[in-house]
């Protein structure tokens, strides 16, 4: 065979030829076997930077023809022998980086000869990433032990002593096992506790040693030597970013989360995955946070915060003057396929476990095998990820560049439409026809999920609410989880219990608005438990002989659907509540506007009011207990609707607390004035601690 025969073999013959002919140039005895050269022949056609870290290292070359494994994925086990050999005679930093490139090259061969689907690409080469960072990790706990110790803690519940331990989450691409060639590793750094030191003759505190292990680490794998880096790391995504500590303790990370974590940290924890040191200390930050990350309750507004983190990116991407076509956080880019599917893990991961997956492609697969994506969405969703993710893989290829988009060079727009399998007369610009039209369409898939219009639903109901059956079918197509049950309420609803008589008027008010309840409810995470807290509520006020008047100020005024179906949906604390007190509603929608931020001197006013009343103590006490009841229904609201943050959610509380105690201080002094009286000499103060000490009340506190 001849090298342009070799070539030709090659999607890409013109650079193909280039790299075989400066190979023989420096190691003409490959001649007599050329045959062998086709795998780094595929390397030679998409990849500048590859082709010129083998020339500089011909004996390099012996390894990948006779060790490389060219036609099968390498598991971790031989990856690590892989490893193991080049540290016995190269020095850590220099054997971490000979690593990285040698499977650069196997992965680079494999994927551009067609041997390698694009899981298989992405798994080894996260596994590589993985391997890198676990030595790194093995590294410097070696040198940190053998400077400072055992690194000793005491367990806060007893005085026994256990050795503390250190792990990396992988976030990002490499949390999902989904690693462009190019990409950074998104890490976040943890340990067991802070809470003692270390036994050596130089003792130093937990979190000093932990930190002086995380930094080690970071270094090790991203400063850059003549032999280059092995991967950039990234830590922003660690508690407080780049403000926070490098390395957090478990049970700071988890009181971070549980009182200061948001969406996006939400979104971001979908993919975290053990990736190195301690297995179970990973494995316990991922078990706390399991409830922070997939909320029983989530609802349309969690929808447009996603939303809304994209179009910060869009207009970020709107000031650059590059005018490349961005494949991943551009309009239609891999960044929206998997908005999309993280959109569907956050919202209904906790009620269906197969969603729990930190790969992008299982969570599109398990949204198509639940029917939450469309056939025509899920294709084309998951035919261009991989299709962007091939392409992202080989502009990223050539030069080595963390870079997502489609160079503006002409010559380097047909290399890539070459080797993206265009072998036309015009391969730069088929390739730009066919991204520009998936582009658009995945675009168009992600505004029908994040820039929907408001809609009012059905003006009829499909089917008689008594033909239950039915209606269970209509509410199982619009993806109720319990439609019998649902039915059975709608039909209460309307037409009441066995022993009851709807007024005409009321039956004719539900059958207006009706159907907007049951539109409200389906775009709600848990519509069933919409239509049932209606119907609960309903009963709750029927022995008040509410149903017409309540069902006239739904008729009128559908906002009060919207706030009802906002509490039903979102919070079994609210809805609860609004049970014990229906009359809460009545209060909530004439007295107190939800849009009222909260402020200590209406409570102090109020209070002061009600324990001023001549009254008896129990009569005031029932007043105090209402309002404060009824105030922390509307704090609720506020977070619901989006009015406030959690921030302000649990200052409301505090102060609402705080007047409310002070209150009930004041009728416990009137009482004790009326029996035996304070004795002079004694004085006391009250002292606030836990969530109220620390002005982080919620609900249920």
């Amino acid at each position: 065979m001849t090298p342009e025969v070799l070539a030709g073999a090659t999607l890409n013959p013109k650079d193909a030829l280039n790299g075989i002919k400066r190979l023989l140039d420096i190691r003409p005895d490959l001649e007599t076997d050329i045959d062998s050269l086709l795998p780094l022949a595929h390397i030679f056609s998409a990849s500048d930077y590859l082709t010129d870290w083998l020339i500089a290292r011909p004996e390099e070359i012996d390894w990948l023809l006779d060790h490389g494994g060219f036609d099968a994925p390498r598991d971790k086990k031989k990856m690590a022998a892989n490893l193991k050999e080049l540290m016995t005679g190269l020095d850590m930093m220099s054997a971490l980086r000979r690593f990285k490139h040698r499977e650069l090259c196997r992965i680079c061969a494999r994927e551009l000869s067609g041997e390698s689907s694009f899981e298989e690409t992405a798994q080894d080469w996260s596994t590589v990433a993985d391997l890198a960072i676990e030595t790194a990790i093995k590294i410097a706990e070696a040198s940190a032990l053998k400077k400072y110790g055992d690194p000793i803690y005491t367990e806060l519940t007893c005085d026994t002593e256990r050795i503390a331990r250190f792990a990396a989450l992988g976030l990002g691409k490499l949390g999902g096992k989904e690693l462009n060639i190019s990409s950074d590793v998104d890490l976040i750094f943890i340990h067991s506790s802070d809470n003692g030191k270390t036994s050596g003759p130089t003792s130093i505190s937990l979190h000093e040693f932990f930190v002086r292990i995380a930094r080690e680490v970071a270094r090790l794998v991203s400063e850059v030597t003549e032999e280059g880096f092995v991967f950039r790391v990234d830590l922003d995504l660690r508690p407080e970013g780049k403000a926070g500590e490098i390395t957090n303790s478990i049970g700071a990370m988890e009181i971070y989360y549980e009182s200061w974590g948001q969406q996006w940290e939400r979104q971001a924890l979908i993919k975290a995955r053990h990736c190195g040191g301690c297995e179970e200390v990973s494995q316990e930050v991922i078990n706390r946070l399991h409830p922070f990350v997939y909320r029983k309750y989530m609802d349309e507004g969690d929808l447009k915060e996603i939303s809304a983190m994209k179009k910060k990116i869009d207009l970020t991407l709107r000031g650059s003057k590059d005018t490349a076509y961005d494949i991943k956080l551009g309009r239609g880019g891999i960044r929206e396929i998997e908005f999309v599917a993280q959109s569907m893990q956050l919202l209904y991961g906790a009620r269906h476990s197969d969603l729990q997956t930190q790969s992008t492609i299982k969570a599109l697969d398990v949204c198509d095998f639940l029917g939450f994506l469309s056939t025509p969405h899920y294709r084309d969703l998951k035919e261009t990820y991989y299709f962007h993710r091939k392409l992202e893989n080989r502009i990223q290829y050539d030069r080595n560049q963390q870079t997502h988009k489609i160079p503006n060079d002409i010559q380097r727009r047909e290399k890539l439409g070459r080797l993206m399998g265009f072998d036309t007369s015009d391969p730069a610009g088929d390739l730009m026809n066919d991204v520009k039209k998936r582009m658009k369409r995945i675009r168009e898939v992600f505004d029908l999920f994040f820039i929907q219009s408001e809609k009012t639903g059905s003006e009829t109901f499909p089917y008689p609410l008594d033909d239950e059956q039915a209606v269970a079918a209509w509410l199982d197509k619009l993806k109720f989880d319990h439609p019998r049950t649902s039915a059975k309420a709608l039909n209460l609803l309307r037409n009441g219990s066995s022993f009851s008589h709807p007024s005409e008027r009321s039956v004719m008010a539900f059958d207006r608005f009706g159907p907007y309840i049951v539109s409200q409810a389906a775009i709600t995470p848990w519509p069933d438990h919409v239509i049932l807290g209606f119907s609960n509520f309903v009963e709750s006020r029927a022995g008040q002989g509410g149903r017409d008047l309540l069902y006239e100020l739904l008729d009128e005024h559908r906002p009060v659907i919207k706030l009802l179906s906002a509490i039903f949906s979102s919070s079994e604390y609210l809805t609860a509540a609004l049970l014990r007190q229906p009359d809460l509603l009545d209060r909530l929608l004439v007295s107190d506007p939800v849009e009222k931020p909260a402020d200590r001197s209406a409570y102090t006013l109020e209070f002061r009011q009600i324990v001023s009343e001549k009254s008896p103590v129990e009569s005031r006490l029932g007043l105090l207990n209402s309002f404060r009841a009824a105030e922390s229904l509307r704090l609720g609201l506020r977070r619901i609707l989006g009015l406030t943050d959690r921030f302000g959610q649990m200052n409301g509380l505090t102060l609402l607390a705080e007047e409310y105690i002070k209150a009930i201080v004041c009728l416990a002094q009137e009482e004790i004035d009326k029996t035996r009286g304070a004795p002079e000499d004694v004085k006391w103060v009250l002292v606030a601690a836990g969530k109220l000490g620390r002005r982080e009340m919620n609900f249920g506190s």
